[in-house]
């Protein structure tokens, strides 16, 4: 009836999907521990997992992304920022704000920016989480940004779903 995808399929490619978007925006929810319990399970393959959790991630940190860049334009997001200003920063917080600066620059270069995506959304480095939020506050587009995440997070899940289930996609 579905093609491939049966009922149990359908299931899991629907809660995958919900999985990922709460995993890429709340840290604790771990989508690869997910995706390696699913695949012990063995209820799906590792296809509608791995598809459903990397949407659910491209969709959580799209949310993150536009949460830059909108909130960027808010009173209270200036108000923190006179407030934050008017202190002195510490030595630690000088230090990360130098490190956030440079990542800054670096997402924000036509060169660097794609690649450091990819290289977040596949392998985790630096972190995807800071990544989306720091890609927000550049010029970024929105649609390479989207497109580059998916293709990695899916990479990423599929990897994982193929290397700790029974080897097979669906």
């Amino acid at each position: 009836m579905w093609g491939p995808l049966g009922w149990p399929e359908l299931v899991a490619l629907v809660t995958s999907l919900g999985f990922g978007v709460l995993s890429a925006v709340f840290p604790f929810a771990n989508a690869e521990a997910y995706v390696i319990a699913s695949q012990w399970t063995s209820v799906a393959g590792a296809f509608p997992v791995a598809v459903g959790v990397g949407i659910g991630q491209t969709v959580g940190k799209l949310m993150l992304f536009l949460g830059v860049r909108h909130g960027r334009q808010s009173t209270a997001f200036h108000r923190r920022r006179e407030r934050v200003r008017q202190q002195p920063p510490g030595p630690l917080r000088a230090r990360f704000r130098r490190w956030i600066r440079t990542l800054l620059d670096l997402v924000g270069t036509k060169r660097w920016g794609l690649p450091i995506v990819m290289l977040a959304a596949l392998f985790g480095l630096p972190p995807l989480y800071a990544v989306a939020l720091i890609a927000g506050a550049t010029k970024m587009k929105v649609g390479w940004f989207v497109l580059v995440v998916l293709v990695g997070r899916l990479g990423r899940f599929i990897l994982v779903a193929l290397g700790f289930g029974d080897n097979h996609l669906f």
